[in-house]
């Protein structure tokens, strides 16, 4: 009796030669970081100021770093432009504790960069830029009778950028990067997960065949290649249109279904800001928060707008029309009972949607998202506060998306679907426009209730880890999974042999990192670049994290029953989410009467 045995795959050296050289110099860079000038008694938060037309005054803090307290002597400004700025508050002689702040105001005269028209004398409101420089003089007691005199300086620069470079061209590169680089490759994976997960639930190989041969090799990757084939499927296939169709509006359909989805990710924020040149100093809270506010830097949120909710309402709710027109104009009776039910079944939970998002804000006192998760990072995540509120937001959220155990306007076995009579690339929106809200739903109830892009206990700030023992745990946990997931890899099968040597030496580099910091206490201040790519990371694992849970959740529980599904929503998740409202509302009033949007 002969035994086949698979022999067994060792990793290339030259391979794991290169990615390790890879992932070192990417180690060295971010080892290698620079703190705080170790040789200034204070420093400046934020690092400097950028004015801007519409910022007459601002504010910035001296934050002394010694041991001993610090004199402030007094103030100079130099530079070409001075004589366009000037301290208009906290300029008085002082003395700053160890650890403490001293807030300064500074003022700028605009029209000192106005340019004027020669041949009428009129501004003509536009501006040119300007640069001054703040010198704080301090005096550091070293002793009894002895002191020394030193000085830090604040740059100063005065700027009025088209709105093209200010929000123009950043809009469009974070379109780019939302959208080509995460939610369209995510939703494009979701449909290959969905088939993946369902037979591994239940016994099954699932999707394995699609494959491309190079140089007469065949190339499978796991199944992957099914989205691509499913993607050539659909732009290549027959396109049947009935002949009793309404055109126009049986075209508009999947368009109205799909753009929506799109554009609500404009809301989205998906990283705290960028700052522009600065991504390999170490900054603070104040140099963020100024790059948020768009001077010098950038969100990382499309449109940061004061009612980004109510936007996501009044945008989502268009996906409705796409789903009814799509029945109606399709001239058939099936179509169109899948169109009524899907907008009855999208109205009535969406006022679910709504009341439990309400919660939220009572905590929190804001509509805009970015807003939303800076309130969580400085208090409690929202699924703390409103444990209630988050599971009536994700149960709702579900049966917007018309998946099971909501897919009562598409179910196979009852009246087939309202794109019945669609093919091709317009049944293929519909389609990818599903699991495009799957994404946008998971990216709501991680801005809303998982802190966004904010890791939990207050752990990671705008400088890094808020103690070297955050640090060291994230790292240590972080390397075990990924060597854990690694080794597993490289285990289960031949083809994962790539993919297991980056997760191994991933975690590894994690795990070196843990150990450098027990050593060194490394890890309070890491470059501006790299905490940026923390704050991203994080937020898409939150959201992957959550697409997974609803594909798992689809895969579970059964179909309602259309009565069933208007009763959960209209006796079930309206009647809580009114009460979670007035219960916070009350809770609000008498435990948190020092908040400002409080009478």
């Amino acid at each position: 009796m002969s035994h086949h045995l698979r022999p067994t795959t060792a990793p290339r050296p030259d391979r794991t030669a290169t990615l390790l050289a890879v992932l070192l110099s990417i180690l060295a860079f971010v080892v290698g970081t620079p703190a705080h000038a170790a040789d200034a008694p204070a420093h400046f938060e934020p690092k400097r100021l950028v004015f801007h037309p519409d910022t007459e005054q601002l504010e910035v803090e001296v934050v002394n770093d010694g041991p001993a307290p610090l004199r402030i002597d007094g103030f100079e400004l130099t530079g070409p432009e001075r004589h366009a700025f000037a301290v208009a508050e906290g300029g008085d002689a002082t003395t700053v504790p160890p650890g403490g702040r001293h807030r300064i105001a500074l003022r700028v005269e605009r029209g000192a960069f106005e340019a004027i028209d020669e041949a009428t004398g009129r501004r003509t409101g536009k501006f040119r830029e300007g640069r001054a420089r703040l010198r704080v003089k301090l005096r550091e007691a070293a002793g009894a009778g002895s002191a020394t005199d030193q000085a830090i300086g604040l740059p100063l620069r005065f700027e009025a950028p088209s709105w093209v470079s200010a929000y123009l061209v950043p809009a469009v590169v974070k379109v780019l990067v939302l959208v080509m680089l995460f939610v369209m490759p995510l939703a494009s994976l979701l449909t290959w997960l969905e088939r993946k997960q369902s037979a591994m639930m239940q016994d099954r190989v699932g999707p394995n065949m699609a494959g491309v041969t190079i140089l007469g090799k065949r190339i499978r990757v796991w199944g992957l290649l099914h989205i691509a084939a499913d993607g050539l499927k659909m732009l290549f296939k027959e396109d049947l249109v009935p002949a009793r169709v309404h055109k126009a509006l049986y075209n508009l359909a999947p368009f109205l279904a799909f753009v929506p989805a799109l554009a609500v990710f404009a809301i989205v924020p998906f990283g705290d800001a960028l700052c522009y040149g600065q991504l390999g100093e170490v900054l603070s809270q104040a140099d963020v928060d100024q790059c948020a506010a768009g001077r010098g830097g950038t969100p990382l949120q499309v449109a940061q707008i004061d009612v980004g909710l109510l936007f996501y309402f009044a945008i989502a709710s268009l996906a409705s029309y796409g789903t009814t027109l799509a029945g109606w104009a399709s001239y058939n009776k099936w179509a169109m009972l899948g169109g009524l039910r899907a907008s009855a079944q999208m109205i009535s939970y969406e006022v679910a949607i709504g009341l439990s998002i309400v919660g939220a804000l009572l905590c929190y006192g804001t509509l805009e998202p970015h807003a939303l998760v800076k309130a969580q990072s400085e208090t409690y995540w929202g699924i703390v506060l409103q444990p209630l509120g988050f599971l009536l937001f994700f149960a709702a959220a579900m049966a917007e998306t018309k998946r099971t155990p909501f897919d009562l306007p598409e179910g196979e076995s009852e009246i087939v679907g309202y794109f019945l009579e669609y093919s091709g690339m317009r049944f293929g929106l519909f389609f990818l426009g599903e699991f495009v809200e799957i994404v946008f739903m998971s990216a709501m109830v991680a801005t809303l209730f998982l802190g966004g892009w904010t890791l939990p206990l207050d752990m990671f700030g705008a400088s890094g880890f808020t103690s070297p023992l955050w640090a060291q745990l994230f790292f240590a946990g972080a390397g075990a999974l990924l060597v854990l997931v690694g080794v597993s890899a490289l285990r289960a099968s031949p083809h994962a042999e790539i993919v297991g040597i980056v997760l191994t030496l991933i975690g590894a580099i994690h795990l070196a990192l843990s150990a450098w910091s027990i050593f060194t206490g490394w890890g309070t201040a890491l470059p501006h670049g790299l905490v940026i790519v923390v704050g991203m990371v994080t937020w898409g694992v939150k959201v992957a994290l959550l697409c997974w849970l609803q594909l798992l959740v689809r895969w579970t529980l059964p179909r309602f029953r259309y009565d069933q599904l208007m009763k959960l929503g209209w006796r079930g998740l309206l009647p809580l989410a009114i009460a979670n409202v007035v219960l916070t509302a009350v809770a609000v009033y008498f435990l948190m009467p020092g908040k400002d949007f409080l009478p």
